[in-house]
C-alpha cells in the first residue's frame, strides 16, 4: 500500500509539471507569433503608359508574377499624357511614361526612373539610304527636300509622316531636329496616330519615311528600316552612352494623392531594385 500511494504522488507530481510547463511555454510566447503572418500580395491590377517604356515593364511585370504568383498585371499602351491622366484619375494602379515630366506633372506624380528609349527614324524596308543628318532630317520634314535622289535613293519622291503632337516619340524628335526653334513642317507632311499606323504607312510606299520608338519592336519589323543619324544608330548601347541623341527617359509613376497598394507598393520596391533596373535596362 505504500508502495502504491508513493507511485500515486508520483505520477500527480509529474503530471503537474508538464502541465506547468505546457503553461509556461503558452505564457511565453513560443507557440503563438506576436504579430500576425502577413497575408501574401494577391490581386490583379493595371499599368498603361507610353509605348517606349511598353516592352521594360512587361518584362518587369512577368518577373514580379515570378516572385509573387498571386498577383497579376495587365499591362497595355495609351501614350505618356494619358498615363499621367489616368492615374491621377485612379482609372489605372501604375502609369509609365517614355519622356521627361514637366515640373508640372512632378507636383502631382512620381516617377521611378527604369532606362531610357529613343525615337528612331525609319523608311521602307527597300530603301537603300541608311544615314541622314540632322540638317537633313530638319530639310525633309520642312519640306525643302524631296526626292530621295538627293540623298542616295533610287525614289523621286519623299513621302514624310510624323505622329500625333502629344506623342513623345514626336516630342522628342522636334526637340532633336529643331532644337530651340518652333518646329515648320511641310504642308506635305502626314500625321498618323498610332505606331501600327505609322509602321503600316512606312511600308506602304517606297518613298516613305517616318518615326518610331526605338527598341527591339521596331528592329525586328522587317517592312521598315531605322536609320543611322549622324552616323550613329539606335541601339540600346548607343542610347546608354549617349552617343545617339534623339533619346529620352522612362519612368513608371503614381499619383501624388493615393495611398499606394500594398502590392503595387512591392512593384514600386522592385522596379528600384538592382534586378528591377537590370531587367528595365535589358528589355530593349
Amino acid at each position: 500500500m505504500l508502495i502504491g500511494h508513493a507511485t500515486q504522488r508520483a505520477n500527480a507530481t509529474g503530471i503537474a509539471g508538464i502541465a506547468l510547463a505546457l503553461l509556461l511555454l503558452v505564457s511565453c510566447g513560443a507557440a503563438v507569433p506576436s504579430t500576425p503572418t502577413p497575408e501574401p500580395l494577391t490581386g490583379t491590377y493595371t499599368a498603361s503608359g507610353g509605348g517606349g517604356a511598353l516592352p521594360a515593364v512587361q518584362a518587369l511585370a512577368a518577373r514580379f508574377k515570378e516572385l509573387h504568383p498571386g498577383v497579376t498585371f495587365i499591362v497595355s499602351e495609351s501614350g505618356s499624357n494619358s498615363a499621367i491622366k489616368l492615374v491621377l484619375s485612379e482609372t489605372i494602379d501604375v502609369g509609365f511614361v517614355s519622356r521627361a515630366l514637366t515640373d508640372a506633372e512632378k507636383q502631382t506624380v512620381t516617377g521611378i526612373p527604369i532606362g531610357f528609349s529613343g525615337t528612331a527614324v525609319i523608311v521602307n524596308a527597300a530603301n537603300p539610304v541608311g544615314d541622314l543628318s540632322r540638317e537633313q532630317l530638319r530639310q525633309i520634314y520642312s519640306g525643302e527636300l524631296t526626292s530621295w535622289t538627293t540623298l542616295g535613293g533610287t525614289e523621286p519622291t519623299i513621302r514624310a509622316y510624323i505622329r500625333e503632337p502629344n506623342a513623345a516619340t514626336r516630342q522628342n524628335f522636334e526637340s532633336f531636329v529643331w532644337e530651340r526653334n518652333v518646329p515648320t513642317y511641310g504642308k506635305n507632311v502626314i500625321q498618323q496616330t498610332e505606331v501600327e499606323a505609322m509602321l503600316a504607312a512606312v511600308n506602304s510606299f517606297r518613298g516613305a519615311i517616318g518615326i518610331a520608338s526605338a527598341g527591339s519592336r521596331t528592329a525586328a519589323d522587317s517592312r521598315v528600316k531605322m536609320l543611322k543619324i549622324d552616323g550613329v544608330a539606335a541601339t540600346q548601347e548607343n542610347l546608354a552612352n549617349g552617343s545617339y541623341k534623339i533619346v529620352r527617359p522612362l519612368a513608371v509613376i503614381y499619383s501624388n494623392a493615393v495611398v499606394v497598394k500594398p502590392a503595387v507598393r512591392a512593384f514600386f520596391d522592385f522596379v528600384s531594385s538592382p534586378e528591377g533596373q537590370r531587367i528595365a535596362a535589358s528589355a530593349f
